[in-house]
């Protein structure tokens, strides 16, 4: 025995392993053979051979039950069943062995230790492989909550965000902790993208009153005014907007987002005074497209106020600084008609609807738009005699 231990020292565990073989073969039944086989599944163990050394600690725990030997084989067997995550193979063997008491606490925490220590190494198909395990064999466990949000993260992270669901709905259902904010952020978000406004609505309006940091406040204000929006819930929408615009820590990105759905929404409610007002705030501060909207609407109700001078006015600014735009370039050449018409130029009123008949097919809503105006117009010149050629 303390020649194979002279060996181990000296790294040549060929050798130990030959010699404690000998020692056992020959002395099965002497107080050195558990010793022995215990040794030779610890060099397997220290030599990352571990299948050898579980080989090992299950020969020492059947033959030599209730040792101190046996104790530690099993002791350093869980060790290796937790790091390859295979503790219901652990389970299944530490329960024909009447010397060793498991209990389902132990079994839960090793479980879980298996699966965290893959989460943490970002090993991730193992780590979604150990932790749905976990939630299997104990679906209420000591570490439950835990699993079912790093459960989530992991799904999400990997893109598979309808798995991730059931697991942020656990966390939130419980009660408020430490992963709630998180779960409430990443459940809304997944809603969002899959269009599921009803049930994104629900999500956000806990997360504006439940969120500590000041970030997830605004982004719970910012997607409930535009989640009531697309439900074509326009009074809501306009109310959660108003939120925004109230909390100083929104940004002018958002304040932008907050007076358009105000503008539209007024728009669609046909109550043209409040959008006349949101339009005129959201020219202010308003870039890009939703610069080009402003400008459309402030030429739009210039022209409903019959100043069509300062309504043309803002058209050509339009088509100048914003002819990226083309959809509202092309609805103020139909407002720009309209102020033509208005200025008793007929004959420029009709020319410009003609050519945007022509020219402007990719907008159809637009064309429809330019031929009911030409119908108006000449259906009012043919009563004053003017011939208005179609």
């Amino acid at each position: 025995f303390e020649l194979g231990n002279t060996y181990v020292v000296e790294n040549k565990n060929d050798n130990a392993i030959a010699t404690y073989d000998k020692l056992v073969s020959e002395f099965k039944t002497g107080i050195y053979a558990a010793k022995s086989v215990l040794k030779q599944g610890l060099i397997y163990y220290n030599s990352d051979k571990d299948q050898l050394a579980i080989t090992k600690f299950k020969k020492v725990a059947a033959d030599y039950p209730n040792t101190a030997e046996a104790l530690e084989a099993v002791s350093t067997a869980r060790l290796i069943y937790v790091d390859n995550g295979k503790v219901d193979e652990y389970a299944t063997w530490v329960k024909t062995l009447n010397f060793v008491q498991v209990t389902d606490a132990e079994l839960d925490n090793d479980t879980y230790e298996a699966a965290e220590k893959k989460y943490l190494e970002n090993n991730v198909k193992p780590a979604i492989a150990g932790f749905t395990g976990y939630l299997a064999n104990f679906p209420n466990g000591i570490h439950a909550l835990k699993v079912n949000f790093y459960l989530g993260q992991l799904y999400f992270a990997d893109n598979l965000e309808n798995n991730a669901i059931p697991n942020y709905e656990f966390v939130i259902a419980r009660q408020r902790n430490e992963f709630t904010e998180q779960a409430l952020v990443r459940l809304s978000q997944i809603y969002l993208k899959s269009k599921d406004y009803e049930k994104a609505i629900v999500v956000l309006k806990r997360l504006e009153v439940e969120a500590d940091f000041p970030q997830n406040i605004t982004f719970a204000q910012a997607n409930l005014m535009k989640s009531y929006y697309e439900k074509e819930d326009y009074i809501n929408a306009v109310l959660a907007a108003e939120k925004v615009l109230n909390n100083p820590k929104t940004d002018d990105k958002v304040r932008s987002d907050a007076q358009i759905i105000i503008a539209r929404s007024a728009i669609k409610s046909n109550d043209n005074a409040k959008a006349k007002i949101a339009y005129a705030k959201l020219l202010t501060i308003a870039k890009g497209e939703l610069a080009a909207e402003a400008l459309f609407y402030d030429a739009y109700f210039k022209n409903q106020d019959e100043k069509f001078e300062d309504s043309n006015t803002a058209i050509q600014k339009l088509t100048k600084n914003y002819s990226g735009y083309k959809y509202f370039g092309a609805k103020g050449l139909v407002v720009m008609a309209k102020n033509f018409y208005g200025l008793k130029d007929a004959f420029q009123a009709n020319y410009i609807l003609d050519s945007m008949i022509k020219n402007f097919t990719d907008f159809p809503d637009v064309v429809e738009e330019a031929k009911k105006e030409q119908a108006i117009i000449q259906t009012e010149e043919a009563k004053t005699n003017s011939s208005v050629g179609k």
